[in-house]
This record gives structure tokens, sequence and C-alpha cells, in this order.
């Protein structure tokens, strides 16, 4: 094996060079960087992680024991607490004790050993003694099987789980039920049971027969219950691993053997049709933990915190007092998201049997079939850009509360940013939010935290290779990797820029205007962009020409996709269009990282969907809204790539790891004061017409037709004409 001797005789440096450079210490040439690293990949040699944290003492790991992790939810919470430690710079270590207390004990001398900082446990363990702390661990979370000792707990409420699938078994009207446990000795699977037959009694009509069980014997377990021909209508199961078992031993050998499968399950973003499930947040179960884990002082805690039931979330919930419509049209922009409404609409018209037709149209199209929908009943629901509201409300729209009069309940489930920019209009809600998306920055993390490329741009700039906070030190950047000699990799552009119409124009030199100041007006409520800050945006704009591949991208979904080819070093783009990074045909798969825009006040844009006032059916319309905007529903869209609005997606695992810059946009939404006009300027703004002002000076000052100074003070007369 490889030392670090070695790797110093072969680069010809000293121990202490090849040690900085592993280690990312220390003030190492570019070209030493380079020297070292290509010895360590010639000879194999890794870092000894445990003898730095023999060194160091107790390290960044946190132990994880499950007793398996062939169970989903099992995996669902090693994974969501994974990434979030791994997101704060933890490492995570995990251990199977396969339901056994003596491999557990074992379990628990190997954290000691690998010197975890935590440990999340779910035990087997009855005992009223306390072999975690009998080996000295600290924070330690006791998660699904509660101990016989003072300890924190996390958990849900499966006495209520228990008491509610029970009622939807007498609800269904079953007659022979077989329930299927784990050991009543974990404390989960005890309560479960009583809240089951809590609501189940020998006059209630329906038989139970209860068997205990587990994964190692449930294939066994299940075969002796067909084979002696039992009676059962359904089962119930606590355990997804347990359904899955069950399922494929009736489906393989018993094929005339009918019945429902009830279980508890992790929540799934995309809808199954396998088994009837009651859903439970393992992801927000992982991430709790471990939060808790990194904030406990190093002590016995007795926290106890029971997670809220996510239940029998019902894809086709949908709320229609008359007969469904025949048919619902469906105004919407070209991009992601309409493909995805597409898909996810056959669901509500299983359920209702109204036909979802979506028109699609290009942003340079849409604008004018709002327009002839000023008289036209033709739609049905509306797309629409979240910046058109104000213009198009009055004239288009239908305010919700005069189909709802409780439409306000709704809203609780979207995120509270979202409210006033995508429902409300001058006081009333015309609109539900559906893709909220934000401006983000988006780059290789490949290359900004690579050794030899850092000190190269420090050697150069005399400043560190980091996140641009400002404009201008995101046109130094992309002049580094433009000017540069691709640094080993296919980069050969800073960045790129859309503009292919005047609206995304526009929205390039926004950026950079409210990356100087938070809004457009002056102190008396005029829209000013001749002044300094437009002239610097402009020139920003007009120098970073120079650093991108060719021709301008035309649409945000283009510029993805460009980014994603693997010769551009970063790129701002909104979030509902970022789905594009992780096509098939990306290059930068597991390299991208992401961030605030320069600037810090980043625009947000995205739509909601609104009511046509002509619509014919009105209620229908609102009602498939309420549906395609809400749980469980924006969590699915969200799986494919689409921005949610509601809150609960935020929590989960496997849509965040996919996307994981959702959260940064979240915040976005609150941090973005990007405003036209002043709160009290209650006017209809036209934004499509400011935007082709705008966007036209843009053009101009990127062709050379015209001068920063002229093609401002132009765009300027007209907005004072025009719009004021």
């Amino acid at each position: 094996m490889a030392t670090i001797l070695d790797v110093a005789k072969l680069a010809g440096v000293s121990q202490g060079t090849v040690s900085n450079v592993l280690n990312g210490k220390g003030n190492v040439s570019s070209e030493k960087i380079r020297i070292v690293e290509e010895a360590a990949r010639t000879l194999g040699y890794t870092i000894n992680e445990q003898a730095r944290m023999l060194r160091r003492g107790t390290g960044n790991t946190i132990g994880i024991i499950l007793p398996t992790v062939e169970s989903r939810q099992y995996r669902e919470f090693y994974n969501s607490l994974k990434y979030y430690a791994e997101s704060r710079g933890y490492s995570v270590e995990l251990f199977i004790s396969n339901n056994s207390p003596q491999t557990e004990m074992e379990m628990i001398q190997k954290a000691r050993s690998a010197r975890v900082c935590g440990v999340a446990a779910i035990t087997c363990l009855s005992g009223k003694d306390n072999p975690y702390q009998d080996a000295e661990l600290k924070r330690v979370c006791f998660v699904e099987r509660r101990p016989a000792f003072q300890a924190d707990y996390y958990g849900f409420d499966y006495r209520l789980a228990g008491s509610q699938m029970a009622k939807r078994v007498l609800k269904k009207g079953y007659r022979n039920v077989a329930v299927i446990t784990e050991t009543e000795k974990y404390s989960n699977e005890a309560e479960f049971l009583k809240g089951f037959n809590s609501e189940i009694d020998e006059n209630c009509g329906c038989s139970v027969l209860k068997i205990t069980t587990d994964l190692g014997r449930i294939s066994h377990s299940i075969l002796n219950l067909f084979a002696a021909d039992e009676r059962i209508d359904a089962i119930v199961t606590t355990n997804i691993g347990l359904a899955e078992s069950i399922r494929q031993i009736a489906q393989s050998l018993f094929g005339s053997k009918k019945m429902d499968i009830h279980t508890l399950s992790p929540v799934i973003s995309l809808p199954e049709k396998d088994f009837i499930k009651y859903e439970l947040n393992y992801s927000l179960l992982g991430k709790k933990v471990a939060s808790r884990i990194l904030e406990q002082s190093e002590g016995t805690g007795d926290r106890e915190v029971i997670l809220d039931n996510d239940g029998e979330r019902d894809w086709k919930h949908i709320s229609i007092t008359a007969k469904p419509a025949e048919c619902l049209r469906v105004l919407a922009l070209d991009g992601p998201e309409s493909v995805i409404v597409q898909g996810m609409s056959q669901l509500y018209t299983e359920k209702t049997g109204t036909k979802i037709k979506v028109a699609v149209y290009s942003y340079d199209e849409i604008y004018d079939q709002f327009v002839s929908s000023e008289i036209s009943d033709l739609y049905d629901v509306f797309r629409i850009d979240v910046r058109w509201l104000s213009w198009f409300a009055e004239r288009l729209l239908l305010p919700l509360e005069q189909i709802d009069p409780d439409i306000r309940t709704s809203l609780s489930e979207y995120l509270p940013a979202l409210e006033d920019k995508y429902c409300y209009v001058r006081g009333k809600i015309y609109a539900l939010p559906t893709s909220p998306s934000a401006q983000l920055l988006f780059y290789r993390k490949d290359l900004f935290e690579n050794a030899a490329i850092k000190r190269q741009y420090r050697e150069k700039y005399k400043k560190e290779l980091q996140i641009p906070e400002t404009f201008e030190e995101y046109n130094r950047i992309a002049a580094f990797f433009t000017e540069g000699d691709g640094f080993g990799t296919d980069v050969r552009y800073g960045t790129n820029l859309t503009l292919g119409n005047t609206g995304v124009a526009a929205t390039e030199f926004l950026a950079r205007f409210f990356g100087h100041k938070k809004n457009l007006y002056n102190e008396n409520g005029k829209i000013v962009i001749n002044n300094d800050v437009g002239k610097k945006a402009m020139e920003e704009l007009l120098e970073l020409q120079k650093y991108i591949p060719g021709k301008p991208a035309k649409w945000w979904t283009t510029a993805a996709k460009e980014f994603a080819g693997g010769n551009i070093a970063m790129m701002i783009n909104f979030s509902n269009y970022a789905s594009e990074i992780l096509g098939y045909h990306s290059k930068i798969i597991g390299n991208v990282g992401f961030g605030m825009v320069p600037g810090g006040n980043p625009i947000y844009g995205g739509g909601s969907l609104a009511v046509s006032k002509n619509s014919r059916h009105p209620e229908d319309a609102l009602a498939f809204i309420k549906w395609i905007t809400r749980e469980p529903v924006a969590s699915g869209m969200a799986a494919l790539g689409n921005v949610s609005p509601c809150i609960r997606t935020y929590d989960k695992y496997d849509i965040m790891k996919t996307f994981p810059w959702l959260e940064l946009s979240k915040k976005c939404f609150l941090m973005s004061e990007t405003r036209r006009l002043p709160d009290e300027d209650g006017r209809p703004f036209d934004e499509k017409k400011f935007m082709n002002i705008v966007g036209s000076a843009v053009k101009n000052v990127m062709t050379g037709l015209l001068g920063t100074d002229e093609a401002l003070a132009r765009a300027q007369s007209m907005i004072d004409e025009e719009m004021w």
C-alpha cells in the first residue's frame, strides 16, 4: 500500500507539501498541486480516514443502527439522515443488527471504535439498562421503537395509524382480515395493534386473524396462510417490506387469490397502485433526527418528538358537487411543466371522467392567446405568468372567492411567501401557485473545488475562486474560464446568456439591475432604468457576451441544456427549468453546484393557475386547479422536475436529493424584492409592454446598433410616455 512518503518521492516534493495538497491546506502552487495529485492517482494513494480521526479524537461521523435495509422505510430514513448530515460536513456509517440483540451489542462497540459523534438507532433491545450509555456513546436518538430507559425518542403516532387503518377496513366492508405485524415487544407494533383493536369489536362484522412474523419468516408465514385456504378479504401490515413479500408470494404461487393489501409506508412521491398505503414521512424523520444529533450537547437526552402522520393520501381526492364536465381546456406555456401537467392529468380523468386538453404555446405566442381570450370561452384554465397577473386579473380571470367562498383556507398548504406574489391581486385571490421559481446560480463543483484551478485563479487575480457575490466577480470568473486552457476538462466558456426574445433579454438585464438596487422605482414611485444602476447593469451584460459559446441561448430550457453539455463553467437560470440539467444527455451529473445569484436579490418567476371568467365550467376548473397544485399531486409533479408550491414537498428526501437547489429556491421567494412599482401603487402593470421596451434596448446594445446611453435613454422615454 502506497504511503505519503511514496507520493512525495514520485512527485519530487516534500512530505509536508503532499500533506498540504491532500488536505487542502497551505500555500502550494498550482503546478505542484497538479504533480502531487497525479502522483497520488498513479500510486492509488488514499487518505487513511481512521488514522485522521484517531489523531483528532471523535470524528464527524454519525452512526446509524438499523434492523435491516431491506424495508423501504428504513432506506428512506437512512438516506434522508445521510443526505442532511453530509450537506453539513458530516459522514454516516451504517450498522445492521438484523433484529438480533447480540448483534446490536456488537454494533454498539463498532460504533464506539469508529469514534462516532452521535448515533441514531432503531433498537431491538428490550432491557432497562442502557448499553449505549455504558459504551460512552454521546448524542443518541432512538427511532420508531421506544427503549425502556430514558433517552431521546423520535417516531410517529402509531396508535392513530392503527385506529385509522381499522376504520378504513370497516368502511370497505371486509369480512375476514389478516393483520400481520412484527413482535409486539417493539413499541411501534404494540401501539399500532392497540389502535387497530380499539376500533374492532365482536359486533363489527369483521373477523381478524393476527399473525406475528418478520422479514425473514414472512414468506413461510404467508405460504402457510394461503395453503390453509383461510378466507381472507384483505391484509393489513405495519411494514411495506412485509407487504412487498406478501404480494410476491400471492402473485407467484396463488394467482387466483385476489385481496387488498393495506400497509404502513414511507411517503411515495409518485402514485403506485400495488398497495393501499398509510404513509409516514420517514424522510422528515431522518432529517429531524440528524438535526437533533448535530445540535445536541453531550449528555443523556429525554426529548420525545412525535411527527404527524401523513395517512392515506388520496391522489384522486377531488371535490365537485355537480356532474363533472366532459372536458376542461387549459392554456399552458411550453416547457417541462406543461409536459408534466399533461401526464398527471390522466389521474384526474380516471377519477372524474373529465378530459383535460392542454394547449401549449411558446412565450412569444401565448400573450396573444390571453388577449383574445377576453372575448372567448375557448379556455377554462390559464397557466399565467406570475408577472402578468396584475395586468390580466380583472380583464380575464374570475376571482376564486366567487366560486369557493372558503378558498382562503386552501392557501395554508402553500409556502407562505407565495401568497402575495402568486395568488392575490389588489386584495382578491385570482390564482393558485403551480410552478413558482426563482433565479439561481448554477456552477460546476468539480471546477470551483479543484485545488489546482483555485490556485491558478488566486495567482492571476490575487483573490479566491468562490461563488460570486457580485456581477463584477461573476464576469471575472467567466473571463477566467473562457481565457483558460480548459484545465484538463471540456470547459471552454465561462457562462452563457439567454437573449432569444425581448422578454428574456430584459430578464438578463434586470437580474443585474436588481443585483445593485432592490427595485425599479425612485423616491417618487417612478420607474427609472436610465440611471447609473441601469448603465452599470447594461455594461456588465455587454462584457459578458465575450465569455459565452457563440450565439446566446433563445430560451431558459436551451440555456440549461447548454450548461449540461459540459463546456460551460456556470450559468444563471430559473429553478423551474433546472431539471433539464439532469437530462439523459447531461455530462455534468454529480458535479452541479448552486448558490444565490450575485447581488442576493433574485428575480422570481414561474406561474399560477387561474379560472377564465368566460369558462362554462368554473367549479370544475377550480376543482382541477386545487387538485393539481396541492398534495400529493404537487409533490408528484416535483418528483418529475416541476417546482412545488407546497410546504410538505420540501420534507421529501427523494425530491430534495434529486433537485437539491429547491431548498434555496424556496428561500428566494421570501428574499426577492424585485418590485416594479411601490406596494401602495395599485395600478395594473403591463409587464409585457415593459419587458418589450427594456428587452429591445438590451438587444440594440448587444448587437451594436446603439450605445448604452442612447439605448437606455430611448427606453426611458418610452416607459415615461407609454406606461406612466
